[in-house]
């Protein structure tokens, strides 16, 4: 019961148990809010691809949704409303080619909602990222199935059905040390940039300054605004950068991890990427591989996870360099994907070190004795 006081004739004071403060934003708010904000980026995925990027994304919410219930309602419980199997499934689709068989990310939303999520317990208590948990699991599983892509509408032919990523990897391999930027390495490849981007870029070098004194190449255009082929909900970065920009500015999710992060992975790329083009050091065009792959979305829509991420300010900056540092490492050197999920689901991994590091210490014990 609370106790009440007047004194002097001034409004009653209750004193009540904590928490003494709220906020108006409750965990399945938040949710819907995520989800919500994902939606121009899958809408473009579904208007470049057509159908078969639908297909993915209904396939890989269903199962996901599907799984939730499995787990839940045996018990007499139902977690679906609290809408975090539905932002599992649409992240898992928002990740996948367009061309994979419906099952892969039906399966990949499944592993990560029974064995990621409800495994631990539910919401709250899973140890990693339930959606990258179900990407790696994918990718483990069936990497050539991943690698299905579609080319976008208005391509400029089948040879447009590989991201830009991917033809850059295969043109490095092929013959070495190339020199150039990712774009001129592209270009000598042969990769078939659309016609719009020969006329946008034609007009702007036209008649506009030329940034930094040098034209903008062909590919520059396709890349910035997403007319590539990739996964569905990566291939354009401005459309995940607004809904980054609406979670920020409704305090969901705060600019230290994921600045940190793109920054770290920008970094890295900017100094040490020109090494595999044969440029060396300070050549690696970090505004290319900031916009191909899933970059901007591991970085503001699954790394900030507050189940997943460290609690602490000093754990969270360190987490967000951390995550930079092995996607660098893991797009160059490794072979899953673009990185990102990887490196999420490995510094999930570490979230309880860093708290355990970061973690103001407590000084007495419970009967107020020095420790």
């Amino acid at each position: 019961m609370p106790d009440r006081e007047t004194r002097g004739g001034a409004a009653p004071l209750s004193l009540m148990p904590a928490p003494h403060l709220g906020v108006g934003m409750s965990t399945v708010r938040m949710t819907w809010l995520v989800s919500l904000s994902l939606l121009p980026a899958a809408a473009w995925g579904v208007f470049l691809f057509g159908s078969p990027a639908l297909i993915v994304l209904a396939f890989s919410i269903g199962a996901a949704a599907a799984a939730e219930l499995a787990a839940t309602l045996p018990f007499g419980r139902f977690t679906l409303r609290d809408g975090s199997a539905v932002l599992t499934g649409c992240i898992v689709g928002l990740l996948m080619p367009p061309g994979v068989p419906a099952w892969v990310p039906a399966a990949a939303s499944a592993f990560g909602i029974l064995v990621v999520k409800q495994t631990f317990g539910g919401l709250g208590r899973n140890w990693m990222n339930p959606a990258m948990g179900g990407v790696v699991f994918a990718l483990l599983s069936w990497p050539g199935l991943l690698s299905q892509w579609i080319a976008p509408r208005g391509g400029a032919g089948e040879a447009a059905a590989l991201p830009p990523l991917e033809v850059l990897r295969a043109a490095l391999s092929s013959s070495g040390s190339t020199g150039g930027t990712p774009l001129a390495i592209l270009a000598r490849a042969g990769y078939p940039f659309s016609d719009l981007d020969a006329q946008v870029l034609g007009w702007i070098n036209a008649h506009l300054p030329a940034p930094l004194g040098t034209a903008l190449q062909p590919g520059t255009f396709d890349v910035l605004a997403g007319h590539v082929a990739g996964g569905i909900g990566t291939v354009s970065a401005p459309l995940l950068m607004l809904g980054a920009w609406f979670l920020l500015s409704r305090g969901i999710v705060r600019w230290h991890l994921p600045v940190l992060y793109v920054g770290t992975f920008g970094v890295l790329t900017a100094v040490f990427g020109g090494l595999g083009t044969g440029q060396g050091l300070l050549a690696g065009g970090p505004g290319f591989h900031l916009l191909s792959g899933s970059i901007v979305l591991g970085a503001f829509f699954a790394a900030p996870d507050p189940v997943t991420s460290p609690l602490t300010d000093r754990g969270r900056c360190i987490f967000g360099i951390g995550l930079g540092g092995l996607t660098f490492f893991l797009r160059f050197f490794g072979s899953l994907g673009d990185g990102v999920a990887a490196s999420i689901v490995l510094g999930n991994c570490a979230a309880p070190l860093l708290d355990r590091w970061t973690s103001r210490r407590i000084i007495g014990d419970a009967h107020g004795r020095a420790v």
